[in-house]
């Protein structure tokens, strides 16, 4: 868990935005030739197979019940959400996506605070510790920073909000908004494949570009946020801790 601290390097979001919008036009292309070629699906049949499965009533308890397990088996976000946009649609699988990892969240929070400072000290590292100890004052705003920028595994991020003093209101609060350009990014991708697929290239290159907007906008702001957060870090790190054993000194 040694990357569970906030980062101090910000690596250039530019670049990234620029290479994550270079790959969403080439899927975007590639997706446009081969519907023109025939080689895929129409996009009346991928529609009907969405519509089939965002009516289904189970759906979203499927949805709920894959994130609460890929949680403690560490699958990226990143695949659970495209995998429900690919399966329910954009707009039915990023609120899926949004509503089931509200509830992973609070589950693996509640697990962390079950399971106790002990036991996560064992299980987490030092490293993991200087985090909670420091969200414990900064609840709201750590929990959407972390969502945003590379730490560690969720389970382990979520169970250190749990471990600490943290109001859940406030954890939950800040998931919830920190998620939103991850959603975002991954349902208007969607959306712009399924374009692609109905030949609209325009209405596709658009989505991708607002796909890519989104989530370099959330990036950059978050980042900023964790370089802050980060200094704070640095400073009460390096303050004393015991002042009574120092006062005995």
């Amino acid at each position: 868990m040694s990357e569970t601290n906030l980062p101090s390097g910000a690596p250039a979001a530019s670049r990234r935005a620029i290479l994550l919008g270079l790959a969403l036009l080439l899927v975007i292309a590639g997706v446009f030739v081969a519907g023109r070629a025939g080689l895929l699906p129409d996009a009346d049949t991928v529609t009907s197979w969405m519509t089939t499965l965002s009516e289904s009533p189970w759906g979203l308890v499927a949805v709920i019940a894959v994130f609460c397990l890929a949680a403690f088996a560490g699958i990226p976000q990143f695949a659970l959400i495209a995998t429900a946009v690919a399966v329910f649609g954009p707009w039915y699988g990023a609120g899926y996506s949004w509503i089931a990892n509200m509830i992973s969240g609070a589950l693996t929070f509640w697990v962390g605070r079950a399971a106790g400072e002990q036991a996560f000290r064992r299980y987490a590292g030092a490293s993991a510790q200087r985090l909670s100890r420091f969200v414990g004052r900064n609840a709201l705003v750590t929990s959407a920073i972390v969502r945003n920028v590379p730490t560690g595994p969720f389970l382990l991020v979520n169970m250190a909000f749990g471990v600490s003093s943290a109001k859940f209101r406030d954890f939950w609060i800040g998931m919830g908004i920190g998620v939103l350009p991850k959603i975002a990014l991954v349902a208007f991708a969607g959306r712009s494949v399924l374009a692609a697929l109905q030949g609209n290239l325009g209405i596709a290159v658009l989505t991708a570009l607002a796909a890519v907007a989104v989530y370099a906008g959330g990036y950059v702001y978050f980042r900023r946020r964790a370089a802050r957060a980060r200094q704070i870090i640095a400073t009460e790190t390096a303050s004393p801790v015991d002042s009574a054993a120092e006062a005995g000194d």
